[in-house]
């Protein structure tokens, strides 16, 4: 099985993935403009709603270890700081992955990949 790996940008994910908001918390983060926020949390009942939703549909938040955030596609429990879904999934067989950068470093440009098992 081939697995087709995609890092792009916060800009090409905005324009790709459209979002849904938390509807269980009005205060939740991650919004777009004065719109309500669509990042759930990591427990109870918003991570129930989360697992409940098409896997290729849940993105995970996580703290890297360069000290960098990354939202990757799928649910994943290491290093994360909460879940988005979106309403487009992404494709059988592909990972992708936006890095978002905490310091002032440039943004890597966007890669795709073909990983062998």
């Amino acid at each position: 099985m081939t697995t087709t790996f995609i890092e792009m940008t916060e800009d090409e994910f905005d324009a790709r993935y459209t979002l849904v908001p938390n509807h269980l918390d009005l205060n939740a983060s991650w919004a777009y403009g004065d719109g309500p926020g669509c990042l759930f949390e990591t427990y109870g009942e918003e991570l129930a709603f989360v697992r409940g939703q098409d896997p290729n549909t849940i993105w995970t938040l996580i703290d890297g270890d360069d000290g960098d955030q990354y939202l990757v596609s799928g649910y994943h429990f290491v290093n994360r700081i909460g879940y988005l879904l979106s309403t487009v999934p992404v494709p059988d067989e592909t990972e992708v992955q936006v890095r978002i950068p905490m310091g002032d470093d440039d943004t890597p440009e966007a890669v795709e990949t073909e990983v062998q098992p």
